[in-house]
C-alpha cells in the first residue's frame, strides 16, 4: 500500500480535526485523544460540506450546513442518511502523517438523498 506525506503532527498542536487536499480530494485529518490519526473522506455525503468545519461531540462530527452526523472513528453516517465516509489508512513516519488513498473498506451505497456522489 502506498502512502502519501499529507501534514506533520506538528501541525495538530491544539487542534482535532483538519481539512486537507490529496491529489484533489478532499479529506479529513483526525487526531484523537491518545494521539493517534485517522483519515476520512471531508465531503459529507449530503450535499459534500466539509465536515471538518462542523461541531465535534462525544467522537461524532456535525456536517455544518444540514446537520447530517458522522462518527469519527469509523465515518458511518449515524444521523441524516445511510452513506457513509471512506475510511483511509493513516500512519506516522518522523513527525509525518501519511495517508493511503486506497479505502480501508468499502462503505454502504450513496443514500439516494445525496444530490452529488462524486
Amino acid at each position: 500500500m502506498k502512502f502519501i506525506k499529507a501534514a506533520k503532527v506538528e501541525e495538530f498542536a491544539g487542534r482535532t480535526l483538519k481539512s486537507i487536499r490529496i491529489l484533489g480530494r478532499p479529506v479529513a485529518i483526525i487526531k484523537e485523544a491518545d494521539g493517534s490519526f485517522r483519515a476520512m473522506e471531508a465531503g459529507c455525503k449530503h450535499q459534500n460540506a466539509d465536515i471538518t468545519k462542523g461541531t465535534i461531540v462525544g467522537g461524532i462530527v456535525t456536517c455544518p450546513w444540514h446537520g447530517w452526523q458522522y462518527d469519527l472513528k469509523t465515518g458511518a453516517c449515524v444521523s441524516g442518511g445511510r452513506a457513509s465516509l471512506r475510511a483511509y489508512a493513516c500512519k506516522v513516519e518522523d513527525g509525518d502523517i501519511m495517508i493511503s488513498l486506497h479505502p480501508l473498506e468499502t462503505p454502504p451505497a450513496p443514500d439516494s438523498e445525496r444530490a452529488d456522489f462524486n
